[in-house]
C-alpha cells in the first residue's frame, strides 16, 4: 500500500516532484526560451538580408560613390574626365573586380576607353610589383622626355624636361601628362645646360622606391608632386628597348585580361570600346 498525503490525496514521491518544479521556476521557462531564441533566429537572418553588402548587394554609398565616377569619366569637361582618370590610376588599391564593375555599369566609349586604360595599367603594375617587388636598383620613372622651356607665373621662362609620353605600369603613367615640364626635381631646379640623356642619368642616381620632390608646370600653373620612383631594372623587362613597346608575356597578359573585360559586356551592345592599346614609346 502506497504512502499518501492525506490533505491532498497525491503520492508522496509526486508531491516531492511538485515542490521541486515550483522551487526552480527557471526550470519552466524552457518553452519560452526557445521561442524567444528562434524569433532572434528570423530577425538576424532578415538582418543579414536587408543589409546593405550582404549576399553580394553592393553597399549605398559605394554604388553612389562608383555613378560619380562614372559621370566624371563621361563628362563634357576635358580636365573633369582627366582627373578622374589619374585617380583612378594613382589608386594603388584599386581592385580588378571594382574595375570589372565600374565597366559593366559604363555605358559609353569614352567611359570604357578610360577604364581600359586604368586596368591596362594596374595589370602590368601589379606583374611589375610581384616580379621585382623589394629589389634594389637605380629608379624609373617610365617617360619619353626632351629638353624644352616652361614658364612659371612671376618668373622668366626657364628651361626644363618636357614629359613626351608615360608608360602605364610605371609611376609616371599615373602621376604626370604629356606636356608637363618638370622644373624642379627632388627639390633642385633643373640645370640650364642639361640634355636628355643627364636628366636620365639624374634618375637613375635615385633609388627605387626613393620619393623625390618634382615641380612640374601644367597648363601654365606649378604643381608640386611627391614622385615614388619605379624599378628601373622591370623597365628593359617590361618594354622592348628597340621598340619601346610591352614584351610578349606582358602584352599577352594584358590582352587576355582586356578580352575578358570586354566578355562582360552584353555582345549585342552596340557601344564599342575605344582603343586602349595605342603605342607608348618610353624612356626611364
Amino acid at each position: 500500500m502506497s504512502t499518501m498525503n492525506c490533505s491532498r490525496g497525491w503520492p508522496m514521491g509526486k508531491r516531492k516532484n511538485l515542490v521541486a518544479t515550483r522551487s526552480h521556476p527557471a526550470r519552466g521557462l524552457g518553452p519560452w526560451a526557445c521561442r524567444l531564441s528562434c524569433v532572434a533566429g528570423v530577425l538576424l537572418c532578415l538582418w543579414l538580408f536587408l543589409s546593405p553588402g550582404a549576399y553580394g548587394q553592393q553597399p549605398a554609398d559605394e554604388s553612389e560613390n562608383d555613378a560619380r565616377v562614372l559621370a566624371e569619366l563621361g563628362n563634357d569637361d576635358y580636365q573633369v574626365r582627366q582627373s578622374a582618370t589619374r585617380r583612378l590610376l594613382a589608386d594603388d588599391e584599386l581592385t580588378q573586380a571594382h574595375l570589372d564593375r565600374l565597366f559593366v555599369m559604363s555605358d559609353t566609349p569614352e567611359q570604357r576607353h578610360r577604364l581600359l586604360r586604368v586596368a591596362r595599367h594596374h595589370v602590368i603594375r601589379r606583374m611589375i610589383a610581384k616580379r621585382f617587388g623589394g629589389l634594389a636598383g637605380p629608379g624609373s620613372m617610365g617617360l619619353s622626355h626632351q629638353v624644352a622651356e616652361a614658364w612659371e607665373p612671376g618668373k622668366e621662362m626657364r628651361v626644363g624636361v618636357m614629359v613626351v609620353m608615360t608608360l602605364p605600369g610605371f609611376p609616371a603613367y599615373a602621376l604626370l601628362e604629356p606636356g608637363d615640364v618638370i622644373v624642379y626635381f627632388d627639390g633642385k631646379p633643373i640645370p640650364e645646360k642639361v640634355t636628355a640623356a643627364q636628366f636620365q642619368q639624374m634618375i637613375r642616381g635615385h633609388q627605387t622606391g626613393q620619393v623625390v620632390a618634382l615641380t612640374v608646370v601644367r597648363d601654365g600653373l606649378p604643381l608640386e608632386i611627391p614622385f615614388r620612383l619605379g624599378n628601373g631594372q622591370a623597365l628593359g623587362e617590361v618594354y622592348d628597348t628597340s621598340g619601346l613597346v610591352l614584351t610578349a608575356a606582358y602584352r599577352q597578359a594584358w590582352q587576355e585580361d582586356r578580352r575578358r573585360m570586354e566578355g562582360l559586356i552584353d555582345p549585342g551592345d552596340e557601344k564599342a570600346t575605344q582603343d586602349a592599346d595605342s603605342t607608348d614609346t618610353v624612356s626611364p
